[in-house]
């Protein structure tokens, strides 16, 4: 179920304190107004009464869309990831048949949502990101590309942004027809092989192509 609490919170611009709604773990199915309210960040949008200014919150929360069957669990400050990998893994609970994953920031989770927004196998498109960090670094290293994040613009179409000093500085199509040839071609082995796999991002991904071979 959904779970909250009012925490106080300092407010980065004039430094007053005020008290602010945080939450623990949010069920879209309880309450279905999150569901956008997390997409567009007021859920964990802090406002100061004070000076007006507005922060997006970064905290340890659970995230439940049961509705889709997805449990991700954002380890923000990295402390309870041991705690939430062994609840996560554990077999024959109402989480079986669940995608789980457990992201280390509030971006990568926002990338979460998108990727299974559009209906896609974040980890296909995670093997495919990490092959264009690959060229990136090959042959565009003086750019200087600090993040690359799947993202979805308003005509429903999918890319890459390069970010550098937490600004976009470039994008990419996203190829979906490589995205099909991959699962086409390996998706019953990635299956076998990521059973147990909780954390899916670019390490990850440069270890599953490894054993793909």
């Amino acid at each position: 179920m959904s779970q909250s609490a009012m925490q106080e919170i300092t407010c980065p611009q004039c430094g007053k304190k005020h008290e602010c709604l945080v939450w623990d773990s949010i069920n879209t199915m309880e309450n279905p107004e999150m569901k956008a309210a997390v997409r567009n960040d007021e859920a964990f949008r802090y406002h100061c009464p004070d000076c007006g200014a507005t922060a997006v919150l970064n905290y340890n929360f659970l995230y439940h869309q049961q509705e889709d069957k997805i449990l991700i669990f954002v380890d923000a400050d990295g402390s309870s990831y041991n705690d939430m990998a062994a609840m996560l893994g554990q077999k024959g609970n109402a989480f079986d048949g669940y995608v789980k994953r457990i992201v280390l920031s509030y971006n990568e989770f926002k990338e979460k949502l998108l990727i299974l927004d559009a209906g896609l196998d974040d980890r296909i498109v995670e093997i495919i990101k990490s092959s264009v960090w690959a060229n990136v670094e090959e042959h565009y290293k003086d750019k200087g590309i600090e993040e690359i994040y799947f993202a979805t613009n308003e005509d429903g179409e999918h890319g890459f942004l390069f970010r550098k000093g937490g600004a976009m500085v470039a994008s990419m199509e996203f190829d979906i027809a490589l995205y099909k040839a991959i699962k086409d071609a390996a998706l019953p082995r990635i299956d076998f092989l990521s059973q147990k796999d909780l954390i899916i991002n670019r390490a990850w991904a440069v270890e599953m192509v490894n054993k793909l071979g």
